[in-house]
């Protein structure tokens, strides 16, 4: 059964939240907008909706530029103009500070993107028929031509890569693919289990000729365990001066066009201040970590992920540095070697869900800790641990939002933190 709901703002998770009866949240939605809506979910507290038809839509509604939007998964903001996104999520990430946190600070600085064409990493999900994205919510395929997220480069090789599986009767349930700015590919081919793997082609040139030719590198994976490679392993991608390593299963920041911005934001709380030491958590292949050794005496870089610390260790000898050090350690573990190392500069750059109590405790504890630096891509669980370090003596200063994910209702930000 449906019913009409006016909605009264979008909030985090990308839905417009309505009142009536109940609460209700609705995605594809904005602001002052009246609905009909049908309920999918029921839960205690509110129901989950989808809207049938926008009975009153926003003067700032706009058509979304892709036609696969609200079938595919991946955006949830292409009815809004862009300016309004960054203008929502910057409110969002205020709200969830309040809300959550008991935090209120102006959000220092905004980073809007370039709105398109920004992801150097892309996902494709395939199930022998169709190649792209799963639908919102569900594991089923919908089968795309072209993502106005990717990187041109990257949606030039949809329709080959979709050829190429379909012509060799090759199933992987995921194809990954990172592209470097000089548009240098490296490919996964992920298969639920190792009965195709025997079958694959092993000379690269195939693939060159048939798929791209900017291919470096392919990986045949069983589920998350590589069984074959051909080509190479990595590829290299420079930031300003900095130049980094990437290979097939480490991490880089996927928006080409705020990497700096993110590096900018880290370096300006230590450039001209004098610190001599720094450990940066979840590091990866060393993203904060080398820009960081050249404003510091010392840095310590941990992240359990063993390629990207291969990776790191190589980024060490390609920006020439002496005075950075790698460890493969979850963080839990590396406390201990940071305490005995004595920083004056913490950099966290935790995944979704953010930091346990056990960790912020302890990091507290280290007396030589003036201030932390805490990258966040969940404003939920940032306003829950900037409430805890505040509890334990951290006071938080500023956050700044850079727009990693536009179109979507994902939230990238900056926190910085000083000891009281």
């Amino acid at each position: 059964m449906s019913k009409v709901v006016k909605i009264e703002k979008v909030v985090y998770g990308g839905y417009g939240l309505a009142k009536d009866d109940k609460v209700y949240f609705v995605p594809y939605t904005m602001e002052g907008e009246e609905v009909e809506i049908e309920v999918i979910e029921e839960k205690k507290d509110y129901s989950l909706a989808n809207p049938i038809r926008i009975i009153k839509p926003s003067l700032e509604r706009q058509e979304p530029v892709c036609k696969y939007f609200t079938l595919c998964g991946g955006c949830d903001f292409q009815h809004i103009p862009y300016e309004k996104q960054v203008e929502i999520k910057k409110e969002i990430l205020k709200d969830q500070l309040i809300r959550i946190g008991k935090i209120e600070l102006p959000i220092e600085k905004v980073y809007p993107s370039q709105p398109f064409n920004y992801r150097n990493k892309a996902q494709f999900k395939f199930d022998g028929k169709n190649f792209g994205f799963y639908k919102p919510n569900s594991n089923q395929v919908v089968d795309i031509d072209y993502c106005y997220l990717l990187k041109e480069d990257l949606n030039q090789i949809i329709h080959p890569l979709k050829k190429f599986l379909l012509k060799y009767a090759l199933t992987p349930s995921q194809v990954v693919v990172f592209s470097n700015s000089k548009n240098q590919k490296l490919i996964k081919f992920v298969f639920p289990d190792s009965s195709q793997i025997v079958n694959v082609i092993p000379k690269i040139e195939i693939y060159k000729n048939e798929i791209d030719e900017n291919i470096k590198g392919i990986g045949f994976y069983d589920k998350e365990k590589r069984q074959i490679l051909l080509g190479e392993d990595v590829v290299f991608e420079s930031v300003d001066n900095y130049k980094y390593r990437v290979s097939m299963d480490s991490f880089f920041q996927v928006n080409i066009f705020q990497i700096k911005n993110l590096i900018d934001l880290v370096i300006q709380e230590v450039k001209d201040k004098g610190y001599k030491k720094a450990v940066d958590f979840y590091c990866g292949v060393g993203t904060f970590s080398i820009p960081l050794a050249f404003y510091t005496k010392e840095v310590l870089g941990m992240e359990a992920n063993e390629e990207a610390v291969k990776d790191a260790k190589a980024n060490v000898r390609h920006n020439n540095l002496k005075n950075l050090k790698f460890l493969k350690a979850k963080t839990e573990k590396g406390l201990k070697y940071a305490k005995e190392f004595k920083p004056e500069i913490i950099v966290f750059d935790p995944p979704r869900s953010g930091l346990n109590k056990m960790i912020i405790k302890e990091i507290s504890n280290i007396d030589s800790i003036q201030k932390i630096i805490y990258i966040s891509c969940n404003p939920s669980t940032l306003a829950r641990d900037l409430k805890s370090f505040k509890e334990h003596g951290f006071n938080p200063l500023k956050v700044s939002m850079v727009d990693m994910f536009p179109q979507t209702h994902h939230i990238e930000s900056v926190a910085v933190l000083e000891r009281i």
